[in-house]
C-alpha cells in the first residue's frame, strides 16, 4: 500500500486528519485563542505541530533505521503502534459525546505555545510506534514517497485544526452540534480500521499472516 503515491497519500491523510481532531490539550488551546482573539490566534496554535514536530521527526527516523533491517524489532512496532491507534479510535469513539471544555487561559506567547506542544505527549508515541516506520519504509522505496506521507500528514493535522479555528471564531455553538460528534465517531473507527492493517502488517513480518 506504500508503494503507490496515492495509497500513502491516503495513509497519510487518514492518519493526520483524526489527529486534528482528536480532543486533548492542543484542541483546547485552538479553541479558546479562537474564542477570546480571533481565528488568526487559533490558526498561530494550529499550526505549531510544523515546527514543533521537526526533532521527534529527526530523532525518531534516526532510531528506526538503526532496527529497519531487524523483523523482530519491526514487527513488535508494528504491533506497538496497531496498539496505539485502536487506543486513539476508541478514545475518540467514546469522547465523542463529550462537552469541550470552555476553558480559556491568558493569550499565549510564540514560546509558550512552542513549550505546550512539546510537552503534548501524542506526537512522540505517534511517531515513534506508528510515524516513524511509515516514514522510513515511504522514504526506502522513494523520496517522492517519503515526501509525500509528511505532506499529506501534516495537511490533515493542520488541515483540520485550521478549520476548528476557522469554525471556532464563526460559531461558538459548532461544538455541541450533534454531526460534529458524528464526525468524531467516524475518525475514531478510521484509526481503528488503520491499526487492524498494522496489525497484520505486524503479524506477516512474524510469518503468521503470510501474504497470498
Amino acid at each position: 500500500m506504500i508503494e503507490s503515491i496515492i495509497g500513502i497519500l491516503t495513509i497519510g491523510f487518514l492518519l493526520g486528519a483524526p489527529a486534528g481532531f482528536s480532543p486533548g490539550p492542543m484542541m483546547v488551546l485552538i479553541i479558546a485563542e479562537t474564542l477570546r482573539h480571533g481565528i488568526r490566534a487559533g490558526a498561530k496554535v494550529a499550526f505549531m505541530p510544523l515546527l514543533t514536530d521537526a526533532p521527534v521527526l529527526l530523532v525518531s527516523g534516526f532510531l528506526f533505521t538503526k532496527i529497519s533491517n531487524v523483523d523482530f524489532m519491526l514487527g513488535v512496532i508494528s504491533m506497538a503502534g496497531a496498539a496505539f491507534l485502536i487506543y486513539l479510535g476508541v478514545k475518540g469513539v467514546k469522547n465523542s459525546s463529550a462537552e469541550i471544555s470552555d476553558y480559556t487561559p491568558k493569550p499565549l506567547s510564540l514560546r509558550e505555545l512552542i513549550i505546550a506542544n512539546l510537552a503534548n505527549p501524542n506526537p512522540y508515541l505517534f511517531w515513534f510506534t506508528v510515524g516513524a516506520p511509515l516514514m522510513v519504509r515511504s522514504f526506502q522505496h522513494s523520496f517522492s514517497l517519503g515526501a509525500a506521507f509528511l505532506f499529506s500528514f501534516y495537511l490533515g493535522l493542520v488541515g483540520v485544526k485550521f478549520m476548528l479555528a476557522i469554525v471556532a471564531g464563526k460559531s461558538r455553538s459548532f461544538l455541541q452540534e450533534i454531526w460534529y460528534r458524528r464526525i468524531m465517531q467516524f475518525l475514531g473507527f478510521v484509526l481503528i480500521g488503520f491499526a487492524l492493517f498494522l496489525f497484520r502488517d505486524g503479524l506477516n513480518i512474524f510469518g503468521l499472516y503470510p501474504n497470498r
